[in-house]
């Protein structure tokens, strides 16, 4: 009875495999041969299982069912595992772009303040400058005012010492003028003086 069972499992099985030839030169083609999860592979491996599962129920061959089952139950497995991969992977992918995102808005954010902070020294720099030139513009106005006052008290200066120079000389003038004038009284009293005596000794001969 085994060695019946044994006939259709071997059929089978050598099928399968004559089957697989052209998918096993894909591999090699694609060097794929040790990925268990090429789609193209595990299409055809969860083909085989169901086929294996069939024709072990079909034939009351539980070995064969099992082995059927079995290689189901791997394919499942593998695409979970590798709809776990497809998801990490799409994970990684958001992951990724959602960090250069981060890092572009960074950068946009970094340029903004820059831009902002130059703005604003640029602003400060024109106040500044703004503000100096009118610090300047007072000053000089400032210093042209005193200069212009410093002129007109050096008139002033200048016209009162003219003045009493003139004060000075007009006094000299006039005091040279009552010394003349006192030369001349005094040479009047002289004269009268002798005057007088000439009248007494006149008397006195007479």
């Amino acid at each position: 009875m085994q060695t019946i069972r044994a006939l259709p499992r071997t059929t089978i099985t050598t099928s399968l495999r004559v089957l697989r030839l052209p998918l096993s030169v894909a591999e090699r083609v694609a060097r794929q041969q040790d990925n268990e999860s090429w789609p193209p592979a595990l299409a055809f491996e969860k083909l085989e299982g169901r086929l294996e599962t069939f024709a072990g129920s079909l034939l009351r061959d539980e070995d064969l069912a099992e082995t059927g089952e079995q290689r189901t139950a791997k394919v499942v497995k593998l695409e979970e595992a590798r709809a776990l991969e497809s998801a990490a992977d799409y994970e990684k992918a958001t992951a990724r772009e959602e960090e250069r995102e981060r890092e572009a808005e960074i950068t946009r954010q970094r340029a903004r303040t820059n831009r902002a902070a130059r703005d604003r020294k640029d602003t400060a720099r024109a106040k500044a400058a703004r503000e100096k030139q009118a610090a300047d513009t007072a000053a000089a106005k400032r210093e042209a005012a005193a200069e212009a006052k410093a002129a007109a008290q050096e008139k002033v200066i200048d016209r009162n010492e003219r003045a009493a120079k003139a004060a000075a000389l007009r006094a000299e003038s006039d005091a040279i003028d009552l010394t003349d004038e006192a030369l001349q009284a005094k040479e009047t009293v002289d004269l009268i003086d002798e005057t007088i005596d000439a009248n007494k000794e006149a008397r006195q001969t007479g």
